[in-house]
Formats: structure tokens, sequence, C-alpha cells
């Protein structure tokens, strides 16, 4: 793992009610993992694989346990649509709905609840 960590990080706005700081760039070999954990223990992992990445624990049954809700949404604030994936806390449902309302995105569906856990691939 190579870290490229911003002591002054670097604020920008992707859309107009949304400010982000960009504090620098992890580098993550194949099989390596990170964990981000909010301050009330809830944890997602972000894991680097020979073909792609895993970017989150499995949303029905590790995120679900959790309290989180996993959303498929599609935004339309750049004009064209964009899909996005959105690790939502249960309890701030309401912040996420507004969230959504004003940045011009739609949910398409719930991947927790659509899951088919008895497919097999």
């Amino acid at each position: 793992m190579k870290l490229d960590i911003k002591d002054d990080p670097r604020c920008f706005s992707p859309t107009e009610t949304v400010t982000l700081k960009d504090f620098g760039t992890i580098v993550l070999e194949p099989n390596e993992q990170l964990t981000f954990e909010t301050e009330e223990g809830k944890r997602h992992d972000l894991t680097r694989k020979e073909w792609g990445w895993y970017l989150s624990n499995s949303v029905n049954a590790s995120l679900k346990g959790q309290g989180y809700k996993t959303a498929l949404v599609m935004s339309l604030f750049a004009g064209e649509p964009r899909i996005f994936i959105n690790v939502v806390e249960e309890d701030k449902l309401d912040i996420f709905f507004d969230y959504i309302e004003k940045n011009k995105t739609k949910l398409i569906c719930w991947l927790d609840e659509w899951a088919d856990t008895s497919a097999r691939g």
C-alpha cells in the first residue's frame, strides 16, 4: 500500500450544493483492503483484487446487518445520466432523500432489497 496524504486538502465543488475535501491518494495492491469506520463503529471495506475492486461489503448481509441500505441512483446533475451506488445509514434516510432531491438524483432501487440470495452464478 502506498499513501500520499495531503496536510492541506484540495477543496472542490462538484455541484452547487456540495463541497468536498480531497485528502490524497491511497494505492492498493491486489488483495489489500482498507476499512472505513464511523464514530458509531459502523464499518465499510474497500478491497483491491487482481480483476478490479470490491467497492463494498455484501449489501444484503454485512451492510444491512450494520444498519445500512444500499441505493442504486441516477444523477442528472451533469446533464447526462450518471449511475452511482450510495451506502445510506438507515437512521439518516430523511437526510439522504433531501440530498438526492436537491442534487437532481433519482433512486433507481435499493440493492439490499433487490438481491435474490437464491441466485447462483
